[in-house]
């Protein structure tokens, strides 16, 4: 049976889509910081067997990713997907109130979190595991970004460390595709949408459900020629 590996698997996007690769009859690798606390995982993990197995790993922890890696010892992935993220907080500003559009009081420490949450904590996971998915059938890797990355679609100022952040990590799902298309992996990357989950809050428009069986049906449809593409949960190409 396929295997998937997913960050940030304990809420939100990440859980829904171990629920969903579950009832499909994958066997998941769940990953998150705090996995002692994360109870609706650990329901899933009750109920899976040995199909679902739960690690702590800090995606900004070099060590924590060594050791899921060695305990992987090379098996098969045939989804990785990096979920996890940190979100800033649209009109009550960043971190702690401010997000200033003309930069002055902007939070600019929060800012280099996020962009090294993000950005380069996935290009740390893609590192960690790319030869899994090379040994894999289906051999895909999806970058959970944001239509906000969309260089073509911004339209206001504000939101400047989210908005770097999924561009940078467009940026990188296009530069890594040229890298692993020569070991037949394709990565794309793909925006769930708002969705109701306790990041996007109970005002966003779409179901957490909906969301990722949007995105499971794009996996479906995926070869290598679409390597390095940018999607919408509902099956629509973004621009850059």
């Amino acid at each position: 049976m396929p295997t998937m590996l997913v960050t940030g698997a304990n809420r939100g996007l990440g859980l829904e889509l171990v629920r969903q690769y579950l009832e499909l009859g994958w066997t998941a690798v769940a990953c998150c910081r705090g996995p002692g606390g994360a109870d609706a995982l650990n329901a899933l993990a009750d109920g899976a067997g040995d199909r679902l197995s739960v690690f702590k790993m800090d995606v900004n922890n070099a060590e924590e990713i060594a050791a899921v890696a060695k305990t992987l010892d090379g098996a098969p992935i045939d989804l990785l997907i990096n979920n996890a993220g940190i979100v800033d907080s649209y009109g009550t500003g960043v971190a702690e109130g401010n997000d200033d559009p003309d930069l002055k009081n902007y939070d600019h420490e929060f800012w280099l979190e996020i962009l090294n949450t993000n950005v380069v904590a996935p290009g740390r996971i893609i590192g960690a595991f790319a030869d899994n998915v090379a040994a894999s059938d289906k051999k895909l890797i999806a970058m959970m970004t944001s239509g906000l990355g969309s260089v073509a679609n911004t339209w206001q100022a504000g939101r400047y460390a989210y908005r770097t952040s999924k561009a940078g990590l467009n940026m990188l799902t296009r530069s890594a595709g040229e890298w692993l298309e020569k070991r037949d992996i394709t990565i794309i990357a793909i925006a769930p949408g708002w969705t109701r989950t306790e990041l996007g809050g109970p005002s966003a428009p779409t179901a957490v459900e909906e969301s990722v069986a949007g995105m499971r049906a794009i996996f479906d449809s995926l070869t290598i020629a679409d390597t390095g593409t940018y999607w919408n949960f509902d099956g629509q190409k973004l621009p850059w």
